[in-house]
């Protein structure tokens, strides 16, 4: 070999090793690069305002069928008692008895819509009597306007008056307020239950016990 072959192929060898120290090698006409690069991560959370996450709401409706201050939360058949007097011991046909529940959602809740159901017998009652039975109910300023004369002059009605035991809300739903650091406005429900006139005599001496429910659904502020 010459010197002069010698030194091409001296200078072939060395753009050879050139090439394969940058990381390009040619094989079977493809080119592959593996240059190296910087590389970075990014992280994000959810959240909400001011608050690092996110949180459920809050929806619940408390209820108190006195005057007092002890409020309750009655998931359950039977539930509070509503009062309709003494005078609801003697039914009378024709003659109309009132008692209310106070309702009102609890701190920090939403506000909802609330649907009055049609009442539901209690146990060991008289079926026939509970047939026989009317009743309605109204939005009332106080616990004071729970009478004839408050009931009549309210004209915001939940159940026709004179409604049967088989009867459930009117299209006017009625809603509750949500509560902040208190809980939201109270509303009183007054309710009047009848004995419709003329009634059988066969229904003279009888019992009869009815339930009702409300139905709470929760709505954005």
């Amino acid at each position: 070999m010459t010197a002069r072959g010698a030194t091409a192929r001296s200078r072939k060898n060395q753009k050879i090793a050139a090439i394969a120290a940058t990381g390009l090698i040619v094989a079977a006409g493809a080119t592959i690069s593996s240059l190296a690069a910087w590389t970075d991560t990014e992280w994000v959370f959810g959240g909400a305002a001011t608050e690092n996450g996110v949180s459920t709401s809050v929806f619940e409706v408390n209820q108190n069928v006195t005057t007092g201050a002890t409020w309750t939360n009655d998931l359950a058949n039977p539930g509070g008692k509503i009062d309709f007097s003494i005078v609801a011991q003697d039914l009378m046909p024709g003659e109309p008895v009132y008692g209310f529940v106070r309702l009102r959602t609890i701190e920090n809740s939403l506000p909802g819509d609330l649907t009055l159901n049609a009442p539901v017998m209690g146990a060991g009652g008289s079926a026939t009597l509970f047939s026989a039975l009317t009743y309605g109910a109204k939005i009332v300023p106080s616990t004071g306007d729970c009478t004839d004369a408050g009931f009549t002059a309210s004209s915001t009605v939940v159940v026709a008056p004179g409604s049967a035991t088989s009867a459930g809300s009117a299209v006017d739903v009625f809603d509750l307020a949500g509560g902040t650091a208190a809980p939201g406005p109270e509303k009183v429900v007054c309710f009047q239950l009848m004995l419709p006139s003329p009634a059988s005599d066969t229904l003279q001496g009888l019992t009869a016990q009815p339930i009702w429910n409300f139905t709470a659904e929760s709505k954005l502020p």
